[in-house]
């Protein structure tokens, strides 16, 4: 059986290229492409790897927070804060917003999903 390598296997490995060996052999005035390029390769391999879980989590946090399934989560809880009546409700789902923005960090901007405060 022969080994087919995963997208975000792909993605990884071409954003190493970009960045340890193409970088310093291209241009100057192409450098900041190629680091974008590398830097868009290893965000959407992240992406591959971190994405579906965290969608599935974050599915899972708002419907247990709204307390029912409904088609966008994420309209339905905006609309409730936005609606401002419930301070329970919004004591409910600041930890449930900050989880679901670290898990959102960790793809975009890894380092920046530490955060420990309230």
């Amino acid at each position: 059986m022969q080994f087919v390598p995963e997208a975000a296997d792909l993605l990884a490995a071409i954003g190493k290229l970009l960045d340890e060996k193409v970088l310093n052999v291209v241009p100057p005035d192409l450098q900041h492409q190629v680091r974008v390029a590398a830097h868009l390769s290893t965000l959407l391999e992240r992406e591959a790897r971190l994405g579906p879980a965290g969608a599935a989590r974050e599915r899972e946090l708002l419907t247990g927070l709204l307390g029912e399934e409904v088609d966008d989560p994420n309209a339905a809880l905006a609309a409730r804060i936005r609606e401002g009546d419930d301070e329970s409700f919004e004591a409910r789902a600041w930890p449930i917003v900050v989880e679901i923005t670290k898990t959102d960090l960790a793809i975009a901007k890894p380092g920046h999903d530490r955060y420990e405060g309230e």
